[in-house]
């Protein structure tokens, strides 16, 4: 059972082989992916996330949906750059609470500005008519984040009313509404479904109960997020501390070593825009330690190309991550199998001194 388990992670790694050297393709001349947050307002209010600490809310401070006219301005700057390889309309909160986020897809979706859009969810809110809506507005990918199938611990997670059930029954709809209402060959949204590990029985019962609806399902290792003031939110799940974050996917996974990788390559491959406009480097920066610029004021290619990008750039080349608030205990690095430690003094040279075209 637990062998079956295994293969499922595989299909991880399997993909990220595919993927291109980083020395090959480095530097790039824009993101190529872009995280967008619809809203940082979520439904569930779960015990290993930032969103539920009380230092999100002193921090952040309000919560509320992007506007459209924000969002917009957004697409519009991606397509003077060119075509993201992807783009997640994803952040701290649920974006199937924005009311536009149908409309968000089909604006991606017209104006052509990335080879993939992924909405990540916890499906709680994707009802029949959502589905149907989400399967004719072109979205390519829709994951999903199970939290248990056993209902109580479900609820005790998430801190939330919500049965376990109805997370299975709608993406089991979806999938159905899929196969029913999408008139390419190639079924979309793809569905993947995930769940955090839970070192048991259950792992085995999830992958088993979703399998037959999902187009992909796996476990995933908990992350501990940023690391933020060394709060431990993975011991809220895992208080016997069973979670060894060398295990995490891709880094380690795909190269079975015990080496601490050096340099994140994050802030040198994509991009995380908060609903303010706020742009930071990871999509797991909840406190915005990574801040380097804002959208509204400034164009995305002048971000991306900016001082305060190249900086921080430079602070990871030169290993001085901990002198960032949101970098210096952050694991979430080792989930990306790319690796830049070994690059020469020139390429670095290289990739901090890249220009736009003028």
């Amino acid at each position: 059972m637990v062998q079956n388990a295994s293969k499922r992670k595989m299909k991880f790694t399997q993909k990220n082989k595919e993927r291109s050297k980083l020395i090959d393709i480095l530097p790039v001349r824009m993101p190529l992916g872009l995280c967008v947050e619809p809203t940082n307002k979520c439904n569930f209010k779960c015990i290993q996330c930032a969103v539920s600490l009380d230092e999100f809310k002193k921090i952040i401070g309000h919560r509320f949906h992007m506007s459209m006219d924000l969002y917009e301005k957004i697409i519009r700057d991606v397509k003077t750059m060119g075509k993201l390889n992807h783009l997640n309309l994803y952040g701290d909160g649920e974006p199937l609470l924005h009311p536009n986020i149908v409309e968000m897809v089909k604006i991606a979706k017209k104006h052509d500005v990335a080879k993939a859009i992924t909405i990540t969810t916890n499906a709680s809110l994707l009802t029949d008519k959502l589905s149907i809506k989400l399967v004719d507005s072109g979205l390519d990918y829709l994951r999903v984040s199970v939290y248990s199938i056993y209902d109580e611990k479900f609820k005790k997670i998430t801190n939330t009313k919500y049965h376990s059930d109805i997370i299975y029954e709608n993406i089991k709809n979806l999938y159905q509404r899929r196969s029913q209402t999408s008139s390419s060959c190639k079924k979309t949204p793809f569905i993947y479904v995930k769940m955090i590990d839970t070192y048991g029985s259950e792992n085995e019962e999830f992958l088993l109960k979703y399998t037959p609806i999902a187009d992909e399902v796996n476990i995933e290792t908990p992350m501990n997020w940023n690391g933020f003031k060394g709060i431990d939110l993975i011991g809220n799940i895992d208080p016997q501390g069973k979670t060894n974050q060398e295990t995490l996917q891709g880094y380690y996974g795909e190269r079975n070593i015990s080496s601490i990788k050096k340099i994140c390559t994050t802030p040198f491959l994509s991009l995380n825009i908060k609903n303010n406009g706020d742009v930071c480097i990871c999509i797991v920066d909840w406190n915005k330690g990574t801040k380097v610029g804002n959208i509204s004021t400034t164009s995305l290619s002048e971000i991306w190309f900016g001082e305060t990008l190249r900086d921080f750039r430079k602070m990871h080349i030169e290993q001085r991550k901990h002198e960032n608030e949101s970098c210096k205990n952050c694991n979430f690095m080792y989930c990306n199998p790319d690796n830049m430690d070994d690059f020469s003094p020139e390429k670095y040279y290289e990739i901090l001194n890249y220009k736009r075209n003028k």
